[in-house]
């Protein structure tokens, strides 16, 4: 299983990305970095590890009945990813990388033991979960959505932070992945909407014009889920 982990600095970067977290937590995370086309783990093997995607994108898959891998999810950067493996003692799936991905390592049992001793932290992590699947549900009626542009407003609009900007997840060849879109077309839409006023680029991020933020708004009314 081809994996580096990154020099002895690497919980530098963990710590500066979580600072709320316990110090334990925080200490014993390590940065990893995955080649193309290689296994952060495989059913059946031992837990040891919650990880959380940095850049790059980790498939969960299981085989199914007719041999074939299924994707049971498709985790992007800031997805968490074996949570639902934590009270288990072996992973029920393999998470494979099928490009150079990397995560933060954090191990179970250190995990297990801030979230039973840190009431603050338990709440935390609670609400982090709760944003991960409430980014999953959005992504998968995102994929209904015919229209490259369509998919592309849904995502500005229900991800946008407070100020309407929108920050891509990884490269622009990498968001329209997520999209399951080509990165020409990603490319085209974008500059046809940058012509239209609908949005801005500035530098990587892309902010929202006043009219698709309310848009936005309404959007993100409480609905059942």
């Amino acid at each position: 299983m081809p994996v580096d982990d990154l020099p002895d600095s690497s919980p530098a970067p963990a710590v500066a990305a979580l600072p709320a977290w316990p110090a334990a937590l925080r200490e014993s995370a390590r940065l990893r970095r995955y080649d193309p086309d290689t296994y952060v783990f495989n059913r059946g093997q031992r837990v040891e590890s919650i990880y959380q995607v940095q850049t790059g994108q980790v498939l969960l898959r299981r085989d199914g009945a007719d041999g074939e891998p299924l994707t049971l999810q498709t985790a992007g950067p800031g997805d968490f990813v074996a949570e639902a493996s934590l009270f288990s003692s072996h992973y029920h799936c393999d998470a494979f990388c099928g490009r150079a991905s990397e995560l933060f390592a954090f191990p179970a049992r250190t995990l297990l033991a801030c979230l039973q001793g840190d009431p603050s932290f338990a709440v935390e992590w609670v609400r982090l979960l709760s944003r991960q699947l409430m980014r999953s549900r959005a992504r998968e009626e995102r994929l209904t959505l015919r229209s490259p542009r369509d998919r592309i407003l849904h995502c500005l609009q229900l991800e946008h932070d407070a100020y309407g900007r929108f920050t891509p997840p990884g490269t622009l060849m990498q968001w329209a992945g997520t999209l399951g879109i080509a990165h020409e077309t990603l490319y085209r839409a974008l500059a046809q909407m940058e012509q239209e006023g609908l949005i801005v680029r500035d530098g990587i991020q892309i902010v929202l014009s006043e009219i698709q933020r309310k848009n936005a708004a309404r959007s993100r009314r409480p609905q059942c889920r």
